[in-house]
């Protein structure tokens, strides 16, 4: 394969990415069709870009952090394993009109793997049997526990099933879905986020513009593992949000940056900035050093 197929692959490639964004991301949506929506609009970048982690902060009501987690865990699901991993949820109740996430994980057989997800279903002392979505099931000769969800290379195949084996999706080479988390506040998140060595980068309308920042943030990039980007809310930036909860932003924020030089519009919608700022950073990570 030549260099330019190895480009169009969706491999991992640090910095590992990840966003942060407010639970008032939709306390300006009342309708549950549209909520909904909103959020598969945030899971489809993170995957367009390969986001590691979503991050969401409380900076309203719980419930709201609650419903943006819901829908972001189902629509990384695998589709063939909703049904067994999805309990009945009223905050699911429009998740038809989620767009498909089509991760490499949701489609292994379109890049030639024989990774799949799975479910434990079945358990003794010497084995297990996993559903995969596929016609056959995967036997691995290791108890596991029921229900969990597995990642499986599958090694060999008989007549009426798989062999197969665990694997820890963290080695793998590819992009494999993103991961949900919730703190209680702007504070906690950053506090976490900064024992866990990310750089953080905070996307404001205040910051500095991107063409200034891009040295710097070229050499953030090629120096750590990770990096957050953290958002404001319909309402408030960043810095706004951490003021009311008796944080400086600046203290965390190594670069407050305007990715979006003389905006056309009197404000843009969080979901439509990840889209951007995302689409920027990759196209950074991505660039051969010259």
């Amino acid at each position: 394969m030549d260099g330019m197929d190895d480009l169009l692959l969706p491999k991992r490639t640090k910095p590992y990415m990840a966003i942060a964004i407010p639970s008032s991301i939709v306390s300006e949506e009342f309708d549950l069709r549209e909520r909904t929506r909103k959020v598969g609009y945030i899971g489809r970048a993170a995957a367009i870009f390969r986001v590691e982690d979503i991050v969401i902060y409380i900076d309203d009501d719980a419930k709201n952090a609650e419903f943006v987690k819901d829908v972001l865990t189902y629509l990384e699901a695998p589709p063939y394993l909703k049904k067994r991993l999805v309990k009945l949820n009223p905050n699911l109740r429009f998740v038809g009109v989620l767009p498909p996430l089509k991760a490499v994980h949701h489609v292994p057989h379109a890049f030639g793997l024989n990774i799949r997800e799975g479910v434990v279903i079945d358990v003794n002392e010497v084995r297990s049997i996993i559903y995969v979505g596929l016609e056959k099931k995967v036997i691995v000769y290791q108890p596991l526990t029921p229900g969990k969800r597995v990642v499986i290379k599958i090694e060999k195949e008989l007549e009426d099933s798989y062999i197969g084996k665990v694997i820890n999706k963290e080695v793998l080479d590819w992009y494999w879905g993103y991961k949900v988390k919730v703190y209680s506040s702007i504070k906690e998140m950053f506090e976490k986020l900064s024992a866990e060595k990310y750089r953080i980068i905070c996307a404001s309308k205040k910051g500095i513009m991107i063409y200034e920042a891009e040295e710097r943030l070229r050499q953030i990039m090629r120096e750590t593992d990770k990096i957050i980007t953290i958002f404001g809310g319909p309402k408030l930036d960043v810095d706004e949000i951490a003021s009311l909860n008796g944080v400086d932003a600046n203290k965390y924020c190594e670069e407050t940056i305007n990715f979006i030089p003389r905006q056309g519009v009197e404000s843009v919608r969080t979901e439509e900035a990840i889209y951007i700022v995302l689409s920027i950073l990759n196209y950074l990570k991505e660039r051969p050093i010259t």
